[in-house]
């Protein structure tokens, strides 16, 4: 009878056992769901950090002649891609003007070869020259190092065409003293800019702050104003076309705006 009693409890131990042991992997179940949850909400975090287009400016460009606007679109966690366009016009801090008053030899132009006697020309005379609208086009990859989207330090190349446009008053052409005339000369700069801007971005509710630094070469493609005598020594209007390569160095800010 012992041993019926025996056999009996052992019977209900087994049965029992499996309940157990279901209950406890149940319970780690419920464990590991609870870890799965918390990582959803990081990855949903993830995705709400913002990843559409930027529209942004310099707000001060236009002090220096130029005004862009630039959109950026994010390609993924560590690149984007910048564009923009905007205009060339007269500056209202003239660069030229400060650079004569410190060397002025540089915006004087005495060593025309086609006339027989060449007259220096100023090509930072504000007084017979007057800025017009030109083009500006630029293209930039952005490769941010914290892989962390718009955000953070980022190093980009950047190629950048611009053409600043002038309209230059003539003179008076065949006389020995001339005056200058109303009828005005096209000039043009044409600039290629390759540069490496270093910077930072910074996101905002809506709003994005930006500052830069930048090394690089400009290529210039001028025609200017190239007044000259003759042979016979009287006066003639002309025009000097020439290229340059300049070494270039920027620093600046954008503001934008997210979409």
């Amino acid at each position: 009878m012992k041993i019926a009693h025996f056999l009996l409890a052992l019977l209900c131990l087994c049965l029992a056992t499996p309940s157990v042991f279901a209950q406890k992997n149940r319970e780690k179940q419920r464990d590991v769901e609870i870890i799965d949850f918390g990582d959803t909400k990081t990855s949903r975090a993830k995705k709400e950090k913002y990843s559409g287009l930027i529209v942004k400016t310099s707000p001060s460009s236009f002090l220096f002649g130029r005004q862009p606007i630039e959109l950026e679109k994010q390609i993924n966690d560590f690149l984007s891609i910048q564009g923009g366009l905007g205009v060339t016009f007269a500056p209202l801090l003239d660069l030229n003007e400060i650079s004569q008053e410190l060397y002025p030899e540089l915006n004087y132009y005495c060593e025309s070869t086609q006339w027989a006697i060449d007259e220096c020309d100023d090509y930072s005379d504000g007084s017979i020259r007057k800025g017009a609208i030109g083009p500006m086009v630029s293209f930039s990859p952005r490769l941010f190092f914290e892989s962390d989207g718009f955000e953070g330090g980022y190093i980009a190349p950047v190629v950048r065409w611009s053409a600043q446009r002038f309209q230059v008053q003539e003179i008076q052409s065949g006389v020995i003293f001339p005056e200058r005339t109303n009828t005005r000369q096209n000039e043009y700069i044409r600039s290629l800019d390759l540069m490496v801007h270093y910077g930072s971005q910074y996101l905002y509710p809506k709003l994005t702050l930006e500052y830069f630094l930048g090394v690089g070469a400009r290529l210039n493609n001028s025609l200017r104003q190239d007044i000259g005598r003759d042979g016979q020594g009287v006066y003639q209007n002309g025009e000097r076309a020439y290229k340059e390569r300049l070494f270039r160095a920027e620093i600046g800010i954008r503001v934008g705006f997210q979409l």
